[in-house]
């Protein structure tokens, strides 16, 4: 194994957590040979530099903390960094359905001044553009209406 690679991947992930789809693709950007990349991958991910379950678990963390996406933008987030579906599948259903909720109260509350008849088609239309499951939404209206004058 070329430990030049090696070392060129434990020096990109000290500055930055990866997905191994991510750090081939930095690697290779960087003309290595392909072969030797992905020994290189193999290297960093037996000795815990590099951990794709562990980066899922960390953006979904960092997501339910910022409250902001639905189940199915964290998904198409994750995926968009390279991790594999079926894992975060996993993750996700390991998610708890208040994590979502409070996300989709927060963006409505934003988009909610009070006057129910014209925001809650308002509402509505952003939390099923934003990806939010129908229970949740109807949970998020009730909860609109009961705080309305």
């Amino acid at each position: 194994m070329n430990m030049i690679i090696a070392e060129a991947a434990v020096r990109l992930l000290k500055f930055r957590a990866y997905s191994q789809y991510e750090l081939k693709q930095k690697l290779l950007k960087q003309n290595y040979d392909e072969l030797a990349v992905n020994q290189a991958i193999e290297y960093v991910t037996e000795r815990g530099y590099l951990n794709d379950a562990a980066l899922c678990n960390m953006l979904l963390a960092k997501y339910a903390e910022i409250n902001k996406y639905s189940s199915k933008e964290s998904f198409i987030r994750l995926r968009r960094r390279g991790l594999p579906a079926a894992l975060i599948k996993a993750k996700l259903a390991d998610w708890d359905e208040e994590f979502e909720y409070h996300a989709a109260l927060k963006l409505a509350l934003k988009h909610f001044s009070g006057d129910e008849s014209q925001d809650m088609g308002k509402v509505v239309r952003r939390l099923y553009a934003k990806g939010f499951r129908s229970a949740t939404v109807s949970k998020v209206l009730e909860r609109l209406r009961d705080m309305a004058p």
